[in-house]
């Protein structure tokens, strides 16, 4: 393979358009796009797809699919968009993915602007996962630019993978089946780590009927969604096994109407991680079991959700796309280093349901992710945009188009 003659001409091209890389990491940043906000994470979608549109990529925004009739939360999320480098006729070939949606509500930006001090830069969403949107939009740019290869190139822009991709996902097949490799730019991790190891993860919610009453004159007569609520969660908690990768948490609890009347209603948004597929499925069945108990008569509970995210696991495949990252960082001189991640990401669902071979967490590096100490590491841009197009490369000539 020619990676001495490509890793030259790429160092090249990212260095000149070093500080375009970095305006466009700030822009993204500066463009909230909390998962809720599906109009906010559509406009980074048309600003994304419209610049590679420039570039030659055909672009557009996917059409969404049917949500489940129990779950029309679902109907608030954005959607999907794609750029493709050939007509869609020739194949996903090499996929680069990642999502556009952050855990930061509409408004932080003002009081966390984007900043660089140093070697750190900050603000929301500026790892997980904007510069790695970033990475990827120019690792294929110079790709094709510079006439690198003929492989096709897909990008996929995804819209709640922080709510585990329930309506992203469900695209995946149509839009990457057949593809040759999957690199996820999910941030890397400091000291050169990237991801051939990811958990799985699922989404419950619970929304809970009571029946008010006044606190103080006829508490009897009412039923406390909260209360039967809280006993769910502290059911729940009883699942969690961190020594075996299983975590169950229950992070938003909404309910009630006023604190001198018994609930009426109360609703728990529970997040899962497990580290096999038997795991999850066990783990699900597990909680739907314990939702369906009553402990406050007179009360009543809807379960839906479900497994979303399936686990990264090190297969024959995904350790062969490994060793090309590796062969990667070695040819530019940037240390690339095996780590296995607790979190889900999409990676795991295009490797584990798809079985295409998938590496995660290709992303300029970073740490402590959602929450306000999130930060990227600059000096890491330039070489894991290289990273990215030197593995994308050698994967379209050691990887054959899988059967869709």
């Amino acid at each position: 393979m020619d990676l001495e003659k490509w890793k030259t001409q790429l160092a090249e091209y990212f260095a000149k358009r070093e500080s375009e890389i970095f305006a466009m990491i700030e822009k993204l940043v500066t463009m909230e796009s909390y998962t809720y906000d599906g109009e906010d994470v559509n406009k980074v979608g048309d600003y994304i797809t419209g610049w590679l549109k420039e570039a030659g990529f055909m672009v557009r925004k996917v059409e969404k699919a049917p949500v489940p009739e129990d779950e029309k939360w679902m109907e608030q999320m954005g959607n999907v968009y794609v750029a493709h480098s050939h007509d869609v006729s020739a194949g996903p070939g090499v996929a680069f993915i990642g999502h556009m949606d952050t855990v930061y509500p509409k408004g932080t930006v003002k009081s966390w602007p984007f900043k660089i001090e140093g070697d750190r830069a900050t603000g929301p969403g500026v790892c997980d996962m904007k510069a790695g949107l970033v990475a990827n939009m120019f690792a294929a740019r110079a790709i094709k630019e510079l006439g690198l290869m003929d492989t096709p190139m897909t990008l996929v822009f995804s819209c709640d993978e922080e709510l585990g991709s329930p309506t992203s996902t469900p695209h995946f097949k149509k839009l990457l089946g057949g593809a040759q490799a999957v690199l996820c730019s999910e941030p890397g991790q400091p000291g050169g780590g990237v991801t051939t190891q990811r958990k799985g993860s699922g989404h419950l919610v619970m929304e809970i009927t009571g029946k008010s009453a006044h606190a103080g004159r006829n508490y009897e007569e009412g039923a406390s969604a909260i209360i039967e609520l809280a006993h769910k969660i502290l059911a729940f908690d009883k699942h969690l096994d961190l020594p075996n990768g299983t975590t169950v948490n229950t992070g938003i609890i909404t309910g009630g109407t006023f604190n001198n009347c018994v609930a009426p209603n109360a609703t728990g948004r529970v997040h899962m991680t497990f580290a096999t597929v038997e795991a999850g499925q066990a783990l699900v069945k597990a909680l739907r079991e314990e939702a369906a108990k009553t402990y406050v008569k007179g009360t009543s509970t809807k379960v839906t959700g479900g497994m979303r995210l399936y686990p990264l696991l090190p297969n024959k495949d995904v350790m062969a796309l490994f060793d090309l990252v590796d062969k990667a960082g070695q040819a530019i001189g940037y240390k690339v280093v095996n780590n296995r991640t607790k979190g889900a990401a999409e990676s795991g669902y295009c490797s584990s349901v798809l079985g295409i071979p998938a590496v995660c967490n290709m992303g300029p590096e970073g740490w402590e992710l959602h929450n306000p100490k999130e930060y990227m590491i600059p000096s890491t841009v330039l070489p894991r945009c290289s990273l990215l197009a030197l593995t994308a490369l050698q994967a379209a000539k050691v990887f054959k188009p899988a059967p869709k």
